[in-house]
């Protein structure tokens, strides 16, 4: 099994360090803290902690940062977590689990809380946290893991929030315009900077970027289905309906198995439908029909994606689809299937329907 090696990057963190270490010390053998810069009791909590607490003077590349951590780490394996992420205490025992194991690059699932239209909602993100020592990361900002070992998931669960009310675009937007002067053909980098963009409600700005990420992709990346539903959320804020139409019809075959992209599919078509009844009402059971798929495809854990697209929220808006075309009977059935996983919406809606 050998020895687990938690490391961490971290700046100005005193207010969320304490809950990292403690959902992690039982399952590591040393604590690896990399400051690059902190002015409050970061260095101070880490140490009460038994973290080992070395200064790294910021140079504008996540992956030099973290390289440096790896450095420092005795173990065989490493763990690598971030200040504002804690481990889920019903999933962290797959850590041992893993480093028994043959050496592989694990995944874990990252759950971020984010905000969406004054809601409270979930993403799923596969990322490659634990793998043995010698392994490398490269990349001035969103840096990736570099090895040749297989990549595999390991169980393991890790809550995220560090989005949640706080925005970081301010800090990204200059390092991945950086990063994309040295590489202005990646996908992946064209693609997070269009997401900086979104992040900042200048939609026609996320879409120049978007669009050539997606000219750019093969469509065997991990995040291509992230990608093209991204794409197609931009391209409903500026109105590119006709663009999205198209990019759904090419890649309904190559995301079939993605909850998401027929999520975003049906959401779509409810915009299209409605911006044109006349033009393009023959399209209206499509909005049927691609929630229809989301629930018979279920949630997808190990692709990531919205937490909901293949349930609740599916659900949900095949209620409202229902509810629009007069079949009540219909409606009142996915609002139920719906509500019966909590969705606050949907209890809502059945409580005017009862009322009414």
């Amino acid at each position: 099994m050998g020895i687990i090696s938690l490391t961490m990057i971290v700046k100005n963190e005193q207010s969320n360090l304490s809950r990292c270490l403690l959902s992690a010390r039982e399952y590591v053998d040393e604590i690896i803290i990399v400051d690059t810069g902190s002015i409050d009791e970061t260095k101070k909590i880490a140490i009460e902690h038994e973290a080992r607490v070395y200064d790294f003077i910021w140079t504008n590349s996540f992956a030099e940062a973290r390289n440096y951590a790896l450095q420092q780490a005795t173990g065989d394996w490493i763990l690598v977590l971030d200040a504002d992420e804690h481990l889920a205490p019903e999933t962290a025992h797959h850590i041992r689990e893993f480093t028994a194991g043959p050496p592989a690059i694990g995944r874990v699932t990252i759950v971020s809380k984010y905000h969406d239209n004054g809601e409270i909602r979930y993403t799923r993100t596969p990322i490659s946290r634990l793998f043995p020592r010698g392994v490398y990361y490269k990349g001035n900002i969103h840096e990736q893991v570099i090895s040749d070992l297989p990549h595999r998931l390991t169980g393991v669960t890790v809550y995220h929030d560090g989005y949640y009310e706080t925005v970081k675009t301010e800090r990204n937007l200059p390092l991945l315009q950086q990063a994309l002067l040295q590489d202005p053909e990646s996908p992946y980098l064209n693609m997070q900077l269009a997401r900086e963009w979104k992040n900042k409600q200048l939609f026609k700005e996320a879409d120049h970027y978007f669009s050539k990420a997606y000219r750019l992709a093969t469509g065997n990346e991990g995040y291509y289905s992230n990608l093209v539903v991204d794409y197609l959320y931009n391209l409903v804020k500026i109105g590119k309906l006709e663009e999205g139409y198209e990019v759904i019809q090419g890649e309904q075959e190559a995301l079939s198995m993605s909850p998401d992209f027929f999520f975003a599919a049906g959401m779509f078509y409810m915009d299209y439908v409605l911006g044109n009844v006349a033009a393009h009402l023959d399209k209206l059971p499509l909005i049927e029909t691609s929630f229809l798929r989301c629930l018979e495809l279920g949630e997808r854990k190990e692709n990531g994606g919205v937490m909901g697209t293949g349930s609740f929220l599916a659900a949900y808006n095949l209620g409202v689809y229902y509810e629009v075309v007069g079949e009540t009977a219909k409606a009142l059935h996915y609002y139920q299937l719906s509500a019966r996983q909590k969705y606050a919406k949907a209890i809502e809606r059945l409580q005017l329907l009862s009322n009414g």
